[in-house]
């Protein structure tokens, strides 16, 4: 696997249930949807199925260069941001692993692949991956990125969990930059 990190330190962000302009917006566009149940959908690039990323009021969303949204868990927002004030934040970037289709397959990818929590679907290359992330079925092209936020192994070294997601290779390229191995 290489590495990777965000370029971007300065964005926007909104907390969902807030009622901001920017939340309004995206609920007007029919890209974030509030459920009866006070949850959102939030249809991001990659939530290509009939819902969208599951999240809960109070959970944090920005949106990419393409106009979608994306969620972002509460906790682990206000861990990686520096509010800066209004709904600027600064992102205390960190670098994380990263896999794509071209690379050899590693352990991470094997441990994802063998438990079932990552599908690759070599007959159709514009939903090569699949994964249950956010409470909906996730796709991404092939030439997605397969970004690793955490990885926990046990005493001996086996993988424990990987928390990870997808990026749309034009998005990643936007936003990440490759680290020198």
């Amino acid at each position: 696997m290489r590495w990777a990190k965000k370029k971007l330190t300065r964005l926007q962000a909104w907390q969902l249930g807030a009622d901001t302009p920017a939340e309004s917006k995206m609920i007007e566009e029919g890209k974030i949807v509030r459920r009866e149940d006070g949850k959102y959908e939030v249809f991001s690039q990659e939530a290509t199925g009939k819902t969208g990323q599951v999240a809960s009021a109070g959970d944090y969303f920005k949106i990419d260069s393409s106009g979608c949204p994306y969620p972002n868990e509460k906790s682990a927002f206000e861990r990686g941001h520096r509010h800066l004030g209004g709904d600027w934040y600064e992102q205390i970037s960190s670098p994380v692993q990263i896999w794509t289709a071209e690379d050899p397959q590693c352990a991470e990818i094997r441990f994802l692949l063998s438990s079932g929590r990552l599908r690759i679907d070599p007959d159709d290359p514009a939903r090569y991956f699949r994964a249950a992330l956010w409470g909906t079925e996730e796709t991404a092209a092939k030439d997605a990125v397969v970004v690793f936020y955490e990885i926990e192994r046990d005493g001996s070294g086996s993988l424990r969990s990987a928390v990870f997601n997808f990026v749309e290779r034009s998005e990643f390229e936007k936003t990440y930059v490759l680290l020198p191995a």
